[in-house]
């Protein structure tokens, strides 16, 4: 909220919520594909499937890169990228998980508004209100930039997920899914970048040129690790909760230890 309520909006940044959009469901559906392929049961799958498709956008992932190369503008726009990726995840693959969830155990699968409307989704509200108060006029409070609210939020933030993280980390089962592991690096470090490029290259080509601070964002967030949001998801729907707690570490590191040392030599 204190992120987009002091940034300068402006029409073209519409197209970073819509290209997060596109991309996360692009890459399930590559995903969906290319672990089709592997003779794996289907609570695995899906597993994967979810590690694929969704990424880190967040303090401990993608925004926090963001911030660290770009600054405050960098982060306000990894805010708005996954401003629609929240509650596409909660409106389409909480209700699809559900269904999984009561097929698996032979009960009837209905939709119910209490899958959709979720408390963990406050980020949506939180962003539509930070955007009305920036389109107001609506001032920030003075103690926000000198007391470095901001600041103290972010790391905060970075600080405690990863620490609930590493409580969950069991050494000697990342040894166990060791074959899974490259076929996700590929998707998460090769495949989606790529996409990504392609999907800037389609809007330049399109008259909507976007700014190289957005640009580069865009790639960015593009390389994340898997999302720990994929993680409670396994757990919470009866997915493979230990697999998906090893693939998060293992993208988490090597994002953090290769790819954005890459990131910091090049856009730095």
């Amino acid at each position: 909220l204190l992120v987009i309520w002091q940034m300068q909006l402006s029409a073209e940044l519409i197209w970073l919520p819509i290209v997060g959009v596109v991309l996360m469901l692009l890459m399930v559906g590559i995903s969906t594909g290319l672990f089709t392929l592997l003779k794996l049961d289907r609570t695995t799958r899906l597993t994967l499937i979810l590690a694929g498709g969704l990424s880190n956008l967040g303090y401990t992932g993608g925004a926090f890169v963001c911030y660290a190369i770009f600054g405050f503008e960098g982060l306000a726009q990894a805010n708005l990228y996954f401003v629609l990726w929240v509650p596409v995840v909660y409106l389409i693959f909480f209700p699809i998980l559900k269904y999984h969830e009561h097929h698996s155990k032979g009960i009837d699968a209905k939709l119910s508004w209490k899958s959709i409307l979720d408390a963990r989704c406050m980020a949506c509200p939180a962003v539509i209100m930070a955007v009305i108060l920036n389109l107001t006029h609506v001032k920030v409070p003075s103690f926000v930039p000198k007391l470095y609210i901001v600041d103290i939020l972010v790391y905060a933030a970075s600080s405690l997920s990863f620490f609930s993280i590493g409580l969950r980390v069991k050494l000697q089962r990342l040894i166990n899914y060791t074959r899974l592991y490259f076929p996700l690096l590929a998707i998460k470090f090769v495949l989606t970048p790529i996409v990504a490029c392609l999907l800037i290259g389609l809007l330049n080509l399109t008259g909507h040129n976007l700014t190289t601070l957005v640009q580069n964002v865009i790639i960015v967030l593009s390389v994340a690790p898997s999302a720990v949001l994929m993680v409670t998801m396994s757990n919470v729907f009866d997915l493979d909760g230990p697999l998906a707690s090893a693939l998060c570490v293992v993208t988490t590191a090597v994002f953090a230890f290769v790819v954005v040392p890459v990131l910091f030599f090049v856009f730095a």
